[in-house]
């Protein structure tokens, strides 16, 4: 990966992410769905990284529910807006401990956790089998991981192509971040479990947006707030099924350091 395209980008988009995708009822969906699940796999009191924290709405989430983070962003914008709200919000670096420091760059903590988490794709951008490494070393065996990441061809996105000749799989170009391309891989969920290396058992894998929208339409989802309601209560119950939860606009995959 380009990693100085993918800080450049994101740091440029740091000062208007929270007002863009802090309203979005879709992304707002996606992220209370993981912050539920990181409440039921990481117990108050633990030792957690987030890996590619952003601005730090999970890492809050979790800090302020009595668990003890450490969060990392290899954009220092992002890195920075997240120590600023956790300052604001009263917590001190023994509840949140905020630095700038990539995916890749783990193998280099001195640290212990009891354990990890990245969400909303941040392992799209980033060198697996290094950050696969790094988690090894750094997470306690039985520790819980979970790691969210875009899909490839999420079933909406392939319904509208069919219906209308627009939309479908990712990857025809670059997206782009704060207006500038970023390049980015999908591996799938089978890619992210082989990427990431050995020592993980993993134990559960479902999608994010395999009825829902990608979060792109999140004014169609204010526009229909009864539609996407239904969407959402039906997604609930079939993320997990064996093809759909391949066919998600996020791919999520947990497990544990054996």
């Amino acid at each position: 990966m380009a990693a100085s395209a993918v800080v450049q980008a994101f740091d440029r988009a740091a000062a208007g992410y929270d007002a863009e995708f802090g309203a979005n009822p879709i992304g707002l969906l996606f992220r209370s769905v993981v912050q539920e699940r990181l409440l039921e796999l990481m117990p108050e009191g633990a030792r957690v990284l987030d890996v590619g924290c952003g601005t730090g709405e999970d890492a809050l989430a979790l800090a302020e529910r009595g668990r003890r983070l450490h969060a990392v962003d290899a954009a220092p914008a992002m890195a920075r807006l997240c120590a600023e709200k956790a300052a604001a919000r009263g917590l001190g670096s023994e509840r949140l401990a905020v630095e700038c420091r990539a995916a890749e760059g783990l193998l280099a903590l001195e640290l212990e956790f009891d354990g990890a988490y990245s969400n909303f794709g941040a392992l799209n951008c980033a060198e697996l089998h290094l950050t696969g490494e790094g988690l090894r070393r750094l997470l306690k065996p039985g520790a819980p991981l979970l790691v969210s990441v875009m899909g490839r061809r999420p079933l909406p996105a392939g319904l509208q192509r069919a219906l209308t000749g627009r939309g479908g799989a990712r990857g025809r170009a670059l997206p782009r971040v704060g207006g500038l391309p970023v390049p980015v891989h999908h591996p799938g969920l089978g890619g992210l479990r082989e990427q990431l290396g050995p020592g993980f058992a993993w134990t559960r894998a479902y999608a994010l947006g395999v009825l829902v929208p990608s979060p792109e339409h999140g004014a169609w989802a204010q526009r229909h707030p009864m539609t996407f309601g239904v969407l959402a209560a039906l997604e609930r119950s079939v993320r997990g099924w064996p093809l759909l939860r391949h066919l998600g606009d996020h791919l999520v995959l947990e497990g544990v350091r054996t």
